[in-house]
């Protein structure tokens, strides 16, 4: 099987520099406190490994610290990295570094999974190819240093799809149980991980046609994987529906539920689906344009896979690839609200497009060529030194250290607000906080750094009536904000009822960060 020895060599020499490199960009800024771009997301998910930490490890039971105390359990994805990161925590304690570290495996083996998937299909030069541009991809380094579940999504999902293809070529037995378990693990730590069904289908056809239909281990493996995903969704449901508590996966989050929702404001949910405006407006199309040439495949990257998709159509067995493609770009135009919001959301368009990259670029990558065209070490030790400065320049060009890192622009005033709420709050006391004018309900970040429990509103949802319920009937002690000069002015009527609460001082907090005691009246005539 032509295949079978392009994987017996794994791991080749530039397979190691190309991870050496990948680790070398993805440890940068590793220590930064998280406070970088989507650091909502990376708090949500630190979050929960600290519930796991700290309450239980029961991986089946997720928790949050935005749900207060008695039913905090959140309706989410499988929480598998999550989980990893607070097994570490049992061992070396709690640290952010830890949850990062634990990303960057998962996104350094997405570049070896990478390398292995364009070896098997079009040779051991574009299966280099393809994991240099895994290893150099500015987001591919920003998410995959970043405490997200997108990362291992990614990683099982090129898995996934290298073992069934070497599975339908080689009937392994191994090759077959790899498929299953990682296509498994792939659906539960995120549902859009079902688009990799598309390239399995397409390589199941062009191996066995309609008999593929009667492997056994290819049909009830595929089954098994996707039956495995639709109990934990289910059961994510299921608490959902008992807790009101979401991560968005059928339902929007940003919301409580009853009694809480009923004495709140109004929520505004997020969803993730197109509009019909989105997908007419021509930004949005111009964004996601500038995301691939920038930020996602670098200029080098665009245009060479760009070539390969449009110039090498008649390459064998790159079908696969194009069905991948295909069915990704349609997921992003189904899912345009979130895409257009999230840039991690495009993480799984890397490794299709890769693998074209890979096509159009193997000359740069292939030993023999070089040695052969260029002199037996001045042809690689070129390329290597130009490749290295297509990757050094294609990174600074992305602006993704000004745009994503922001080590010089931090938003310290939740960590700042948070410690010092954390300095004079008791353990065990529930606060109920505001941070945002909107889209602010259930965020995590002021509990998160405050290390306490509690709720989490936005201006627009925040009522004196959802106050007192959380006060009278939930246990809540404390009110705190980090906006209150907004709030004050958009609610006279919440200033009036905390007016009659004690304010708690807060050395060393933020300007605008207040904290009232909900226990205890008022000896002032008003908040400042």
């Amino acid at each position: 099987m032509p295949g079978s020895p392009r994987l017996a060599r794994l791991p080749d020499a530039a397979l190691l520099l190309i991870l050496l490199l990948g680790v070398l960009l993805r440890s940068q800024y590793l220590d930064l406190p998280m406070a970088e771009a989507h650091r909502w997301r990376e708090i949500t998910n630190a979050d929960i490994a600290r519930n796991f930490y700290e309450r239980s490890m029961n991986i089946f039971a997720p928790q949050v610290s935005w749900g207060g105390a008695s039913q905090p359990y959140v309706g989410m994805e499988f929480p598998l990295m999550h989980w990893i990161a607070a097994l570490f925590y049992q061992a070396f304690g709690e640290h952010a570094v830890i949850g990062r570290l634990v990303s960057m495996a998962f996104s350094l083996g997405t570049i070896w999974a990478t390398f292995a998937l364009g070896s098997w299909l079009f040779g051991v030069a574009a299966g280099r190819a393809a994991a240099f541009l895994m290893a150099i991809s500015p987001s591919s380094v920003f998410f995959g240093r970043f405490f997200i579940s997108d990362t291992p999504m990614v990683f099982y999902s090129v898995a996934a799809v290298l073992a069934w293809v070497v599975y339908l070529e080689t009937r392994s037995r191994t090759a077959c149980a790899a498929g299953t378990v990682c296509a498994a693990l792939a659906f539960l730590v995120k549902i859009p991980a079902l688009m990799i069904l598309a390239p399995i289908a397409w390589a199941a056809w062009e191996e066995r046609r309609w008999t593929a239909l009667k492997d056994r281990g290819l049909m009830l493996g595929l089954i098994a994987a996707v039956a495995a995903a639709g109990l934990w969704y289910w059961h994510a449901d299921a608490i959902f529906h008992r807790t009101g508590l979401s991560q968005a996966i059928w339902h929007p989050s940003g919301n409580y539920g009853p009694p809480i929702s009923t004495a709140a404001g109004p929520f505004i949910g997020i969803y993730h689906w197109a509009t019909v405006a989105r997908l007419k407006d021509p930004a949005f199309y111009s964004d996601l344009l500038t995301r691939a040439w920038a930020l996602h495949l670098t200029p080098g990257g665009f245009i060479l896979g760009l070539f390969a998709l449009l110039a090498l159509w008649r390459w064998p067995r790159r079908r696969v690839v194009d069905v991948w493609l295909g069915v990704v770009l349609l997921f992003i135009l189904v899912t345009a609200e979130g895409n257009i919001h999230h840039e991690f959301h495009q993480l799984p368009l890397l490794p299709p497009a890769a693998l074209l990259f890979g096509l159009a670029a193997a000359p740069a990558f292939d030993g023999a060529w070089l040695r052969k065209t260029g002199g037996r070490v001045l042809g690689p030790l070129g390329s290597a030194a130009a490749l290295l400065a297509v990757a050094l320049l294609s990174f600074q060009y992305s602006g993704v250290v000004e745009g994503f890192f922001r080590p010089d622009r931090l938003d310290m005033i939740p960590i700042e607000s948070g410690r010092a709420i954390g300095r004079v709050v008791e353990p065990s006391a529930l606060i109920v906080t505001v941070e945002y004018d909107e889209y602010g309900n259930n965020s995590p970040i002021l509990l998160y750094w405050a290390h306490r429990r509690g709720w989490s509103f936005d201006r627009e949802s925040i009522t004196p009536q959802v106050i007192d319920l959380l006060r009278r009937n939930f246990g809540a002690r404390y009110f705190a904000t980090t906006i209150w000069p907004s709030l004050s002015a958009a609610h006279p009527d919440l200033v009036e009822y905390l007016k009659t609460r004690a304010q708690i001082p807060l050395p060393g907090a933020p300007r605008d960060t207040v904290l009232f005691d909900l226990t205890a009246e008022s000896t002032a005539t008003e908040a400042r």
